[in-house]
């Protein structure tokens, strides 16, 4: 009966070691494609993103942390006198303040981009364009980047078996999983002084440079949703 139980144990916990499997499917249409859609400014939104189908892949026990929205971690250089960049991220309690981020059609550029309400000092918000960075094994969801530094996020649908599953997802290059780990704040970064979950695309060259392993220690599997779709 030790064994058995055992065995089973295991294999609850290999089973936990990925997100399930879907086909990403590029979702063509522009802003359209998200919710809050209003073709008379091409703007949809705003709205949040939310943890989906989190894996938890240290145990069999499920991932805490699904449904939580998204907020933001500034990045102070030496000598700043403002905040310039940072990171989106996710609450670690879904009760605290959320970050609102739309699509955004009317840029004058042919291409539809997010942006998010992100801080620029004191009390100050502006409308900022997030991107991915175009650091593989890092890649993590920013605002602030230059674009040679940058990849685009875009949205995507999931198909399993052929078929369409519910919600609109985010990511790059065909790729909608990503690395999700809790940090305790960080004085010099974090806005609201609380703990964060740090998102970072896992796409081709993601692994660790120095220990060639998937993921970090400690660190979970999920997708990245669109609020509301």
């Amino acid at each position: 009966m030790t064994i058995l139980s055992n065995l089973l144990a295991l294999s609850l916990v290999a089973l936990a070691q990925a997100v399930p499997n879907v086909t990403p499917v590029l979702a063509q249409g522009g802003c359209s494609v998200y919710p809050s859609y209003d073709a008379s400014t091409g703007i949809a939104g705003p709205w949040i993103i939310q943890v989906d189908q989190c894996t938890n892949t240290t145990s069999s026990q499920p991932c805490s942390i699904n449904g939580y929205g998204d907020n933001v971690q500034v990045r102070r250089l030496a000598d700043d006198t403002g905040i310039h960049e940072g990171y989106i991220t996710i609450a670690s309690v879904n009760d605290q303040a959320k970050t609102p981020i739309r699509c955004n059609d009317a840029t004058g550029t042919n291409n539809s981009i997010l942006e998010a309400l992100t801080p620029t000092g004191v009390s100050g918000y502006a409308w900022n364009q997030i991107n991915i960075t175009n650091i593989p094994f890092s890649a993590p969801l920013m605002w602030g980047l230059p674009a040679d530094a940058s990849i685009p996020i875009e949205p995507y649908y999931h198909y399993v078996d052929g078929k369409r599953q519910p919600g609109l997802f985010l990511g790059s290059h065909n790729v909608t999983t990503w690395g999700i780990k809790y940090y305790e704040p960080d004085a010099a970064s974090t806005v609201d002084g609380e703990p964060y979950w740090f998102i970072r695309l896992l796409g081709p060259g993601s692994a660790d440079p120095t220990t060639g392993e998937a993921l970090e220690e400690g660190e979970y599997e999920t997708f990245i949703r669109v609020y509301g779709s």
